[in-house]
């Protein structure tokens, strides 16, 4: 099974944040030991060769669907960018990087854990994903924690404010963002968790 995503922006910022270089670094690594060109997999994930070059160094924000798009092009799952919590009590999560601008998440669950994973998103106003995707995971449950973000799964739009959840399946295009004046935060249960693993061969 494949992640799959429909959106076509990189959006780029002036000031990414510093964590992003890190995953910059590891699409890089990741796609030397395939043997691919900067060329070959901007190309196939439908982005500039500069915007690319950019967002290996660090140098860019990338939305959700152009960041699966290029996992999905070096045929890894997006988690396998992760860093897993490895202590059994999560105290604050390991911050990591789905994408989108303006959004910041954390990994809550433990390396260990197999059957669920959960993040924790604080989305800054006007902050969102950038565009609609797909998951390679069954089921997402979501439960707003605080302010207000708007959810539209299948083109339906689900306002999530503190205590306010929903559930629906990854696998149908979704995309989130904050259109209030304050910031707000989402709680995300997926089951299973998305895979760490690469898909094959490219």
């Amino acid at each position: 099974m494949s992640i799959e995503s429909n959106g076509r922006a990189g959006g780029a910022a002036k000031n990414p944040p510093a964590h992003e270089a890190s995953t910059g670094a590891q699409l890089r690594a990741i796609r030397l030991s395939r043997g691919l060109s900067l060329t070959e997999v901007a190309h196939r994930a439908e982005v500039t060769k500069g915007f690319l070059s950019q967002l290996e160094r660090g140098l860019t924000n990338v939305s959700v669907p152009t960041l699966l798009r290029v996992c999905d092009v070096l045929r890894i799952g997006v988690g396998e960018l992760f860093t897993h919590p490895d202590e059994q009590v999560v105290e604050s999560g390991s911050r990591i990087d789905m994408g989108g601008e303006g959004v910041t998440e954390y990994l809550l669950t433990p390396a260990d854990t197999t059957a669920f994973q959960v993040f924790r998103s604080v989305i800054e106003p006007g902050g969102g994903t950038g565009g609609p995707y797909r998951l390679d995971t069954a089921t997402i449950f979501a439960t707003g924690l605080s302010g207000s973000t708007r959810l539209i799964v299948g083109g339906e739009t689900r306002m999530l404010s503190a205590g306010v959840s929903t559930s629906f399946s990854g696998r149908t295009l979704h995309q989130f963002d904050n259109p209030g004046t304050t910031v707000s935060e989402v709680l995300w249960v997926l089951s299973p968790p998305l895979p760490r693993g690469a898909r094959g061969p490219v």
